[in-house]
C-alpha cells in the first residue's frame, strides 16, 4: 500500500472543508491534504465546471451520493447531498443567510466556550463579502463568498405576488432575513450567485490557495477508514483508481457532513459499541453519541394549479436568467412557537413545474425536537449509511403541529391580493384531504428535509453522554482527530446552515493554528 505523510489531513472538500483549509494555508510551515470522494473541476477560471452545478436556477441532478432517508413510518425518500468539490454548495438553492445571534448563544450556553454570537461576529465579517447594495449590520463586508440581495425588481410574478399577500397578510418587509429583528417578516433573501453563477464554497476560498506550495488536492478519493492506535489517529485509509492509499498525518479533520463524519467515525471503531458490535467492528472509542442528534427542518411542500393565463406569464418568466428556484421567504410564528420564530414559508418555482402545471408552496419547521441517527450498513465504506430521520416523532407532537399550521398559514396566503386572482385551486392531492386526521397521515407519509442535516457528532462537554467533540472541536478520547462541519451543531440554527457550515470550518481551524502540531 502506497504511504505519504502530511502534516494536517482534511476530509471532505464542502462548504466546512474548503474554507477550514484556505485558513490553513495562512500558514507556512503546515502540509496539508484535502480529500474528497468526488471530481474536481479545478478553479473556476478554468471553464472545467458543468453548466447545471453552476445555473443557480436549477437543482443538479448529476455529482449525488444517492443517499435515501427514511421516515419514522418506514418509507424512504432521496436525500440530495453533493459528491464534488464544493460540497453542496455546488448544487444548493444559494440561500446565504446567518444564523440568529440566539442560535449560536445556545450553542455556548450549552457548554461551548466561544460560540457565541459576539465570539463568532468577526468570522462572520472575514467569509462573507456582501455587496454594496445589500449591506447591513448582520452581514460580513470583508470576506470571499460574495453574496447580494436581490430586489424587487429582480423578482419573479409568482415572488413579488407572494410578497403583497404576505403584506396583505400583516407581515412586514425585512430587509435581511439574518436580522434577529423583526421577528416576523417576509423579503427577499441573500444569495451566494455572482454573475448569475452559483458562487460556491471551492470558488471563494479553495480557488484562492490552490497553488499553495504545501496544498495536496486529492479528488476522486473515497475515505474508508482512519488507523487509530491508543489515543492517536495515525493515518486514514483511502481509496483511488490506483488502488488502497495510507495518509499519515499529525492531525486528521473531518469534515465529511452530518451523514459521512459519523460513518468514518464509525468504520473507524470510534461510536456506540452495541452498533459496531453488530457490524463486527472492533469497539476502539466508545462514544455513545456518534450519529445521534440527526436533525434537519423536516417541511412539506403543498401544489396549487395557475389559472391559464396566469400560466401563461409563469412560463414566460421561468425563461428569465432570474428565475431561481428560490427569491423570497416568510418567516412566521405558529402558536407553539417558543422563540423568535418556528416557520419558513416559502414559494418555489422550478422548470419541472412546467411539466406539472403546479406552483409550489413549501413550509419548514425551524426549531424541530424530534431527532433521527445515522447507522451503517457494514464496514465497507461504498456502502450508503442508514438515514434515520424520525421527523414529527416528538413526545408533545409539536412538530406535527407546526407544520399544520404552516399549511393553514399557505391556504391563508393563497387568498391574499393577486395571488388569489392567479391560483385556481390546490393539487388534486390536497384538495382530496379534508379532515386534521387525514392532513396529518399525509405529513407522515411526504415529510422530507430542508437539506439542513446537522448534530450527529455533537460539540458538548465530555459529561454530555451525547458529545462526540470539545468546543475545539477534537473528539473525545482522541488527541490529534477533530471534526470540523454540521455534524458538530448542537442546536440547528433557525436558518440555512450552508454559511453556519463555512464559519464552523473557519473557527476550527482559527483553533488549530493557534495551538502547536
Amino acid at each position: 500500500m502506497d504511504k505519504r505523510d502530511f502534516d494536517v489531513v482534511v476530509i471532505g472538500a464542502g462548504s466546512a472543508g474548503c474554507t477550514l483549509v484556505n485558513v490553513l494555508c495562512q500558514s507556512e510551515r503546515l502540509s496539508v491534504c484535502l480529500v474528497e470522494a468526488g471530481p474536481d473541476y479545478g478553479p473556476f477560471d478554468s471553464g472545467h465546471w458543468p453548466e447545471d452545478l453552476l445555473d443557480p436556477r436549477f437543482d443538479p441532478m448529476s455529482h449525488d451520493w444517492d443517499y435515501q432517508a427514511y421516515r419514522a413510518e418506514g418509507s424512504g425518500f432521496i436525500d440530495p447531498r453533493a459528491k464534488v468539490v464544493g460540497g453542496c454548495s455546488s448544487h444548493n438553492d444559494c440561500a446565504a443567510l446567518w444564523g440568529l445571534p440566539d442560535d449560536y448563544d445556545s450553542w455556548a450556553r450549552a457548554g461551548n466556550p466561544g460560540w457565541g454570537f459576539e465570539d463568532l461576529k468577526p468570522l462572520i465579517q472575514r467569509i462573507e463579502g456582501v455587496s454594496p447594495d445589500s449591506v447591513t449590520p448582520y452581514r460580513g463586508r470583508n470576506g470571499a463568498l460574495y453574496t447580494r440581495r436581490r430586489p424587487e425588481s429582480e423578482l419573479s410574478i409568482y415572488q413579488r405576488f407572494y410578497l403583497d399577500a404576505c403584506s396583505e397578510a400583516g407581515f412586514p418587509r425585512v430587509d435581511d432575513m439574518s436580522a434577529p429583528d423583526p421577528e416576523e417578516g417576509v423579503g427577499s433573501y441573500h444569495a451566494n450567485v455572482k454573475d448569475s453563477v452559483r458562487w460556491n464554497a471551492a470558488f471563494a476560498f479553495l480557488d484562492p490557495v490552490r497553488e499553495h506550495p504545501n496544498l495536496t488536492i486529492m479528488s476522486d478519493t473515497m475515505t474508508d477508514r482512519l488507523i487509530i492506535e491508543g489515543y492517536k489517529a495515525t493515518g486514514l485509509i483511502c481509496q483511488t483508481s490506483n488502488g488502497a492509499l495510507e495518509l499519515r498525518a499529525e492531525r486528521f479533520i473531518l469534515c465529511a457532513g452530518a451523514y459521512g463524519s459519523p460513518s468514518v467515525l464509525m468504520r473507524s471503531g470510534i461510536g456506540p459499541p452495541g452498533h459496531l458490535r453488530e457490524l463486527n467492528i472492533p469497539v476502539l472509542i466508545d462514544l455513545q453519541g456518534v450519529g445521534r442528534n440527526l436533525h434537519d427542518h423536516p417541511s412539506f411542500y403543498i401544489q396549487f394549479v395557475p389559472t391559464p393565463d396566469a400560466w401563461r406569464v409563469v412560463t414566460e418568466d421561468l425563461g428569465s436568467p432570474d428565475a431561481y428556484r428560490g427569491q423570497v421567504m416568510l418567516r412566521a410564528k405558529s402558536p407553539f412557537c417558543q422563540g423568535p420564530f418556528d416557520l419558513h414559508i416559502m414559494p418555489a418555482q422550478v422548470n419541472r413545474t412546467l411539466e406539472s402545471r403546479t406552483l409550489e408552496f413549501f413550509a419548514c419547521n425551524m426549531a424541530p425536537l424530534s431527532r433521527g441517527e445515522v447507522l451503517l450498513r457494514g464496514e465497507d465504506p461504498g456502502l450508503p449509511p442508514r438515514i434515520l430521520t424520525r421527523y414529527l416523532t416528538d413526545p408533545e407532537d409539536r412538530d406535527m403541529s407546526v407544520l399544520v399550521y404552516g399549511l393553514e398559514l399557505i391556504r391563508r396566503l393563497a387568498g391574499k391580493g393577486p395571488l388569489a386572482s392567479v391560483l385556481a385551486g390546490e393539487s388534486e392531492t390536497w384538495n382530496s384531504l379534508r379532515s386534521e386526521n387525514q392532513i396529518k397521515d399525509h405529513l407522515r407519509r411526504t415529510v422530507r428535509n430542508y437539506s439542513h442535516a446537522v448534530g450527529t457528532c455533537k460539540m458538548g462537554p465530555s459529561v454530555d453522554p451525547d458529545a462526540v467533540v470539545d468546543s475545539a472541536g477534537r473528539v473525545h478520547g482522541a488527541d490529534n482527530l477533530y471534526v470540523a462541519d454540521a455534524s458538530i451543531i448542537p442546536l440547528i440554527p433557525r436558518v440555512n446552515t450552508n454559511l453556519t457550515a463555512m464559519l464552523i470550518g473557519m473557527k476550527v481551524a482559527d483553533q488549530l493554528l493557534a495551538s502547536p502540531v
